[in-house]
C-alpha cells in the first residue's frame, strides 16, 4: 500500500505492480472519460426525453473528457506499455504541456458549476440574471486556466527538454520542475477551497430552511437525490484537496494519478444515475411515472433553466417559486418544501 500512495517511482521500483496499475489507470481513463462521458454529454444535449441541463454541468463533463484524451496520448500513439518503443520528444512535450493544465481546468469548472447552483438555491437571482457575455466568460474560464498552465509548461519544456521524461511519472510523460508543479497545486487548492466554502454555504441554507419549515409546521420533503449528490461532490473535493497536498510534499506519489483516473468515474456515476438519463438509456423499458426534480416548466432548478437563450429573465416571474432562506417568506409560502425545489 505504501508503494501505491507514497512512492510513484519508476517501473523497476514498482516491480510487478507496474503493469497492473498501468492497466487500471488506462481502463478508467478510456472507459469512463473517453467513452461513457461523451455518451452522457450527447444524451444531455440531444435527447428530447432528458430534462435540460445547465451549460456549466455539461462544461464539467467536457473537461473530464479532455483530461482522458490528454492522459492517453501515449496509449493512442502505441507507446503506453514499457515494452513499446520510447515516445518521441515531441509527443512527450505535447502530452506534458496538456496534462499540467488538467487540475486547474477541473477545479475552475466545478467552481463555476457550484456558483450557479448556489445562485439558484440562495434565491438571490445571481444565476438567473447572468448576461450572455458573462456566461461565456465563466464557461470559458476553465479552458483559460488550462491554456495558461499549458503554455507555461510548454515554454519550460522547450527550454529544458531533458527534464521531460516518462520516468518521472511512468503512466505518462511529465516535466521534472517542482516550482511549476507547486504553482499548479497551490492554484488548485485555492479554487477547491472556494468550492468547499460554497458547499458549506449550501448546507447551511438547507439546515436553516429545514428549521424554518419545521417551525411553521409545513411538511418537510427532502430531495434525497440532491443531498446525495452534494455529499458525494463534497467528499470528492475534500479528497482532491488531500491529494493536492500529497502531491506538493511527495512529487512522485501515485495518489494524484489514481485520483485523476477515478475522477471521471465519479462524475459519470453522479450525473449518469439521474432518473431521466437512465430512462433514456433503458430504451427497452416502457416509460413509467418517473419523478425528475424539478419537473414543472419554469420551476426553479438548475437542470431546466436556459440561462443563455434568455439572459434577461424577469426575476419577478420566479419570486413565488424560488425558495427564500428567511422564515418570514416561508410562512407566507404556498405549502411547498424548500428541498423539493432543488436540482438533482
Amino acid at each position: 500500500m505504501s508503494i501505491v500512495i507514497v512512492a510513484r517511482v519508476d517501473q523497476q521500483e514498482l516491480g510487478k505492480n507496474a503493469i497492473p496499475l498501468l492497466n487500471v489507470w488506462t481502463y478508467f481513463n478510456l472507459v469512463f472519460n473517453v467513452i461513457l462521458l461523451p455518451i452522457l454529454v450527447l444524451t444531455f444535449m440531444l435527447s428530447k426525453r432528458v430534462t435540460k441541463r445547465h451549460p456549466s454541468l455539461i462544461n464539467v463533463c467536457l473537461t473530464w473528457i479532455l483530461s482522458g484524451i490528454f492522459s492517453l496520448l501515449l496509449f493512442f500513439g502505441g507507446r503506453a506499455k514499457p515494452t513499446d518503443p520510447d515516445p518521441s520528444s515531441t509527443l512527450c512535450i505535447a502530452q506534458t504541456s496538456l496534462l499540467y493544465g488538467i487540475l486547474p481546468m477541473w477545479s475552475v469548472a466545478v467552481f463555476v458549476l457550484m456558483y450557479f447552483i448556489m445562485g439558484i438555491v440562495s434565491a438571490d437571482g445571481r444565476a438567473l440574471s447572468v448576461s450572455r457575455v458573462k456566461m461565456m466568460l465563466m464557461l470559458g474560464a476553465p479552458y483559460i486556466a488550462q491554456i495558461c498552465f499549458s503554455i507555461a509548461t510548454l515554454i519550460i519544456s522547450l527550454k529544458r527538454p531533458n527534464h521531460v521524461t516518462r520516468e518521472h511519472r511512468f503512466f505518462y510523460c511529465a516535466l521534472r520542475y517542482p516550482p511549476l508543479s507547486d504553482a499548479m497545486s497551490i492554484f488548485t487548492f485555492i479554487v477547491c477551497l472556494g468550492i468547499i466554502i460554497i458547499i458549506l454555504r449550501l448546507c447551511l441554507l438547507l439546515y436553516r430552511n429545514c428549521r424554518a419549515l419545521r417551525r411553521t409546521g409545513e411538511l418537510i420533503v427532502i430531495d434525497l437525490q440532491f443531498l446525495v449528490r452534494v455529499i458525494v461532490f463534497a467528499v470528492f473535493i475534500f479528497l482532491g484537496m488531500f491529494v493536492d497536498v500529497v502531491s506538493v510534499f511527495s512529487q512522485r506519489s501515485l495518489a494524484p494519478d489514481l485520483y485523476t483516473a477515478l475522477a471521471g468515474t465519479v462524475v459519470f456515476l453522479v450525473f449518469g444515475s439521474q432518473a431521466d438519463v437512465l430512462r433514456v438509456w433503458c430504451f427497452w423499458q416502457k416509460d413509467g411515472p418517473v419523478q425528475v426534480s424539478p419537473t414543472p416548466f419554469r420551476e426553479a432548478g438548475w437542470v431546466n433553466l436556459d440561462f443563455i437563450s434568455s439572459p434577461q429573465m424577469n426575476l419577478r416571474d420566479y419570486s413565488a417559486i424560488l425558495p427564500s432562506p428567511t422564515p418570514a417568506h416561508l410562512a407566507h409560502g404556498h405549502g411547498r418544501s424548500f428541498f423539493s425545489q432543488y436540482p438533482q
